[in-house]
């Protein structure tokens, strides 16, 4: 797990996509042609064989098959075992003679990218769009490149459509999410909530820093599960925290870290916002200080105010506030005032 980032600069800890390997994608995709009717019994053993992914027992069997699919699911076993060159050259059969040929070029797309021609990797999944817009497959793997050049927008483009034609593909819709935040689409990043895998990496995390940057902390709160969260998880939590119940109830959460945890980051963040230039941070520090941190604008200087919170409130600068109107007064107590 990469560590969550708790400046307030940097509200948002974006991590690449993740996804299947490209032989269980292979699988997913083909998965269809399993309910086709054959009478060739090598066709029918070898395509089984290539969906349990036991491609170099397959090969041989659909070698000797009759069938006219066998070339393509052959090609396939070939590919799966790292042939290729071999595989290349049957797909190509396959698209001369209307065998999938939509599938076929699919694959020889993704055995361009896997050789490292990755211009006409693209160019061939452009090509599957071409023929068959909605193809989910090659959607991905153009939204997948986008994202690597940080082109979001086409990666938001490419990422929706495959979510869109297969609505079960979890990546395709992490994918959206990261593209959509990246270009600061909050809104549209947090409806995805529902369609988001929780428990894969760090996306409970990243979309808590979603609700908090939204203002929706009680909303974003409802979404841990009970049990022990991941480090993460439970940092956003305490900022969560101290925005729908105080900064005391913050502390009280900060005070349950794993010492371990605490040690590591050598203070916990309790608050943070930001207003205009101004972005400001409350940390509580390893020798139990509580700190108002505010930094007026890209080249200021961080000004440091002490804190005295108790279950009546906060106290800065000699002035005391409740609970409730603290974060409002942030600003002015930035000022000095």
């Amino acid at each position: 797990m990469k560590v969550l980032v708790i400046f307030v600069s940097c509200l948002l800890l974006i991590v690449a996509c993740g996804g299947k390997t490209t032989q269980q994608k292979q699988a997913d995709r083909n998965l269809a042609l399993l309910q086709e009717s054959s009478a060739d019994p090598d066709f029918v053993k070898g395509r089984s064989l290539v969906m349990e992914e036991k491609y170099a027992e397959a090969e041989p069997i659909l070698a000797k098959s009759a069938d006219p699919e066998a070339i393509f699911f052959r090609a396939l076993a070939l590919q799966g075992m790292g042939k290729a060159d071999d595989a290349a050259g049957l797909f190509a059969v396959c698209i001369q003679n209307g065998i999938q040929p939509v599938e076929s070029l699919y694959n020889l797309g993704l055995i361009a990218y896997e050789t490292g021609d990755k211009e006409s990797a693209a160019a061939r999944m452009n090509e599957v769009l071409g023929k068959a817009p909605e193809h989910a497959g090659a959607h991905y793997f153009l939204a997948s490149a986008a994202y690597e050049k940080n082109d979001m927008a086409i990666a938001e483009k490419h990422f929706r459509a495959a979510a869109k034609s297969m609505p079960r593909n979890g990546a395709a819709w992490e994918g959206l999410f990261y593209a959509l935040v990246t270009q600061d689409k909050f809104a549209e990043g947090w409806e995805l909530r529902e369609n988001l895998d929780l428990t894969a990496g760090d996306n409970l995390a990243n979309l808590l820093l979603v609700g908090e940057k939204l203002g929706k902390s009680a909303e974003a709160l409802a979404l841990i599960p009970a049990g022990d969260p991941n480090d993460a998880v439970k940092l956003q939590r305490i900022v969560l925290i101290a925005q729908t119940s105080g900064l005391a109830s913050a502390i009280a959460e900060a005070d349950k870290l794993p010492k371990e945890l605490a040690e590591t980051a050598g203070f916990a963040v309790l608050d943070r916002g930001v207003e205009g230039t101004l972005e400001w941070l409350v940390s509580k520090m390893s020798d139990g200080k509580v700190m108002l941190t505010c930094t007026a604008g890209k080249e200021a200087k961080p000004v440091l105010h002490e804190l005295t919170v108790n279950a009546s409130g906060v106290t800065a600068l000699k002035k005391t506030y409740t609970s409730d109107t603290f974060r409002a007064a942030v600003p002015a107590i930035c000022q000095g005032k």
